[in-house]
């Protein structure tokens, strides 16, 4: 396993020290681990296969010009380990946000919806996710969604996640009235946020998966 090489996500990291902790602990027993992915300077292979979990990660890794590691997303790895020791959280019922940068990534979702049914979490899935999800949090709404488009328009040359908190909130709260249970599992950092910040119960699957949620 020594082609592996885990990549931490400084966000998560900040939001959830402890899940990050333990995960680094977990994950370091087989493989090394990397430094911010913007900053790291790690010398990688053809062979080299980055674990990551945050999409921004992914993004900034796969547009390297050079010294380009291979992706695995973590849960996909995590999904395929015959000995992860599973927390119990059988007594938890969520709906799943899935985020809208992993719609080209099936097996994201599908390892997602695994790994908690192997944490014993009942699942109420919604319409408007997998392929079709249009949410990640305050970083990317749907940029083809006409509210959207209207924001843009109304505050030229400013991105999405940089426009007014208030101009932000209500479409954050428009997502929140789609959840049909109290609480909301996210893969995704700016998922997390956006449904904290509209008033809703999020909580990433990493702090599920290292036991830190109560």
């Amino acid at each position: 396993m020594s082609n592996l090489i885990y990549f931490p996500s400084c966000n998560f990291t900040k939001a959830s020290p402890e899940a990050a902790k333990r995960l680094r602990t977990y994950l370091t027993k087989t493989m090394p681990a990397a430094g911010c992915c913007r900053v790291d300077k790690t010398p990688v292979t053809e062979e080299t296969i980055a674990v990551y979990f945050c999409q921004a990660c992914r993004e900034t890794l796969e547009a390297r010009e050079t010294n380009r590691p291979s992706t695995q997303n973590l849960f996909v790895y995590l999904d395929a380990l015959p000995d992860f020791p599973f927390p119990d959280y059988s007594a938890l019922t969520v709906n799943v946000q899935d985020c809208w940068r992993d719609r080209e990534h099936p097996e994201i979702a599908d390892a997602a919806r695994s790994l908690l049914q192997k944490m014993g979490v009942q699942i109420v899935e919604m319409a408007e996710n997998r392929e079709k999800s249009v949410y990640c949090g305050n970083l990317h709404f749907e940029p083809k969604k006409a509210e959207n488009i209207a924001l843009l328009a109304k505050y030229p040359g400013i991105p999405l996640w940089q426009i007014p908190e208030e101009a932000q909130i209500p479409l954050m709260k428009e997502q929140r009235e789609k959840y049909t249970c109290p609480l909301t599992v996210t893969t995704c950092n700016r998922c997390t946020r956006g449904i904290e910040a509209a008033g809703g119960s999020a909580v990433h699957l990493v702090k599920l998966l290292m036991g830190t949620y109560s």
